[in-house]
Order: C-alpha cells, then structure tokens, then sequence
C-alpha cells in the first residue's frame, strides 16, 4: 500500500497539540480538520490567560492588531485546508470528542484541560464556522482530562457527556441539561461510575450486543448495574496507559478491543504494545511489543477487501528518531500482516477518516510536543 504525505501546517498557532477531531463543518461532503492544544511557548499568553482570568475581553482582532495571536481551538477547511482559527481557550489537551450537545442537529465540541488545570468545556459552533465559537462551561469538579465522548451511556434516549480525569482519578459522565448554556452544569447531573481509577482510553457502545449500553474505559469493561453501580470487569492486567477501539477483527459476530500502550515507554514500564482481546474469556493476539509512545490507534478498512484493518502511529517526542505508522491488515479470520506505511514523521491521536471523497480512508494528524506540524497521509492503495 503507498500513503502521500502532505504537511498541511507547518506553524500551527499553539505549542503543544492535544486533540485531532473530523467532522463535516461546512456541509459540503468533505471532512474538516479540528485541532486543540495548550498554546505555551506563545508570545503573549501570559498576558491572554490573565486578561481572561479577570473577565477582560481579549477579542480576536485585538488580540491580532497586538501580536498575541496565539489560539487553542483551529480547523482546517477542506478542501484546500485553510485554517481557521476559531478560539482562545488555554490549556486544552487530549480530552475532546464531537456530538450534539444542544438537540438541535449541529454538531459541538467537548474539550477539556490538561495537568494542573479542571475545566471541561462545550463550544458551540456558529452556523458559519469560521466565525468565533462561543464556549460554555461544563465542569470544573476534576483536573485532566484525558478522554470525553458524547454518547447515550444511560440508555435513556438522550446523549450524556462521559469522561475520564487522571488527576482526580475518576470515570463520571453528565446529563446534559435541558439549557446546555448554563454554566457550569449541576452537580446532580454529575454520576461517578467509578474512582481511584488513572486511565487513558474510553469507548462507549453495546458491546455483547444486549441492548444495554457499556463502556470500554482504559482496560476494564464496565457494565450498568442496579441503581448508579457499575461493575469493572477486567479485560488484561499490566498494561500502561492505553488507547482503545473496538470492532469485530475475525468476522465471529463478536466485538473484539484492541489496546495500545499509547505513552510507553516514555510513561511506562517497557515498550508500548498492541494487541486485540477476543471476547468471553479476552484472550489476547500480540501483534506488536517494541513500539514507542504508540498513541494513535484507529481501525478501518484501508485496503478494500471488507475487513477492518488496524492502524498504529508512533510519536517522536524528539527521542524517537525513526517513528513509525504501521498498518496490521486484516486477511479474514484474524489473520494480520505487518505493513509499515509512513517513517520519521512522528504523530499524535490520528484520525482514519476519507477526506478525498474517494471511498478510501486517509491519515491525519498531528505532532504533540515539541515539534509543530499537521499532517495528512493520503491512501493511495
């Protein structure tokens, strides 16, 4: 398989890059690029942060005029990917997710803060997104938050934003009120569903196909029990920070997760793993062991020949020289092939996603720290 790549921008205006998002912003067919960062290093944002701590509007052509152009909230327009730099917001990092948080059919942005800092926050965009989003506070009860998604976690009908805090150690989601302006929400809409829990990784769906919603967070399976009790089952001990998908990898009709040690070793113990777990008794498929901080894990069909493929990309962190992107492409029956697709360009939380229009899922991404890039590796099968 052949991968094009293309370094969309080499200058994003902030300097540590957390989250990478896609969604169809314009209406025009094609996805669009989100990215949300912290913004440090920046000239001018000491002064930004404290303006906003005080309530001191810091409007975006002033802050242009003045040379505090910093902005933590930008996407790109496809095609052609312009950026668009669309809000101040410091501090965020890898917890953000996309979904309808007001009912009216628009899709929102959920972003959340990074160390030291407690906000979660929803932002929402104008019908022309290329004006300012409006941003409302969801939450500042916990600290990090490494993972949020909109989902329906309660089978009630309605989306609840879920989320994991490393810091406060905590899986909790929220009702969404019937103002999702009001800032912050209540803290009776607040449920913990579990804590004492510092984990990376969160996927929300019906996974034994029950009709009950679960939730695959960091390596544990938690399943609704009576009242607000979950029960954790584990599904593999001794594994670091991990990301996590799901799908059916060996066509049983089961769902299978697939884990990857997305900061090891830097974080870790040992090399970063990936391995998928097969269901009731989650036995486990190694399909790698020696990888570095391997945090972007995706699965779709890049080949075409109907069954979902594994994608893995390594970061750089200016100590991995050689990073690598790495396709395990299914043969059916849960048969995988290594193939390296892309080397030495590092990246961090990658989205596969068709942005020709071709049929064919693509590679975008991005770096974390300290270099600054946004990338795309086109599928050119």
């Amino acid at each position: 398989m052949e991968f094009a790549h293309e370094e969309i921008d080499a200058d994003p205006p902030c300097g540590k890059l957390g989250f990478c998002l896609t969604t169809d912003l314009t209406g025009n067919g094609r996805e669009d690029i989100i990215v949300g960062g912290h913004g440090e290093g920046f000239p001018g944002r000491r002064f930004v942060d404290a303006a906003k701590q005080r309530g001191i509007p810091t409007f975006r052509r002033l802050r242009s005029a003045v040379g505090l152009t910093e902005t933590h909230v930008f996407w790109y327009e496809n095609p052609g990917f312009e950026r668009h730099d669309v809000s101040v917001t410091p501090y965020l990092d890898v917890g953000a997710a996309l979904g309808d948080v007001t009912g009216d059919g628009r899709m929102n942005l959920v972003a959340g803060q990074g160390i030291r800092h407690t906000d979660v926050y929803w932002f929402e965009i104008p019908e022309d997104p290329r004006e300012e989003w409006t941003r409302h506070l969801i939450t500042d009860e916990f600290e990090k938050y490494h993972d949020l998604a909109v989902a329906d976690i309660d089978d009630d009908g309605d989306p609840e934003v879920v989320g994991l805090s490393q810091n406060a150690e905590t899986v909790f989601y929220y009702d969404i009120p019937p103002d999702p302006r009001l800032s912050p929400w209540p803290d009776h809409n607040r449920h913990v569903i579990d804590d004492n829990r510092d984990i990376e990784g969160l996927a929300v769906l019906d996974i034994d196909g029950d009709g009950t919603t679960e939730l695959v967070a960091g390596t544990s399976l938690y399943r609704p029990e009576s009242g607000a009790d979950w029960d954790a089952e584990p599904i593999v001990s001794g594994w670091d920070r991990t990301r996590v998908a799901v799908a059916d990898l060996d066509g049983d009709g089961d769902l299978e997760v697939v884990f990857a040690e997305g900061d090891s070793p830097e974080l870790g113990s040992h090399p970063g793993r990936v391995a998928w777990f097969d269901p009731p008794d989650w036995e486990a498929t190694v399909l790698k062991d020696d990888l570095f901080c391997p945090h972007s894990l995706q699965i779709a069909d890049f080949s075409g020949n109907g069954y979902p493929d594994i994608y893995v990309g390594e970061m750089s962190l200016e100590e991995n020289r050689t990073p690598q992107q790495l396709l395990f492409l299914n043969h059916g029956d849960g048969e995988f092939e290594q193939r390296a697709i892309a080397t030495g360009v590092g990246t961090h939380e990658a989205k596969a996603v068709d942005l020709t229009g071709n049929g064919r899922p693509d590679i975008v991404g991005k770096s974390y720290h300290p270099q600054h890039h946004v990338d795309i590796w086109y599928n050119e099968v």
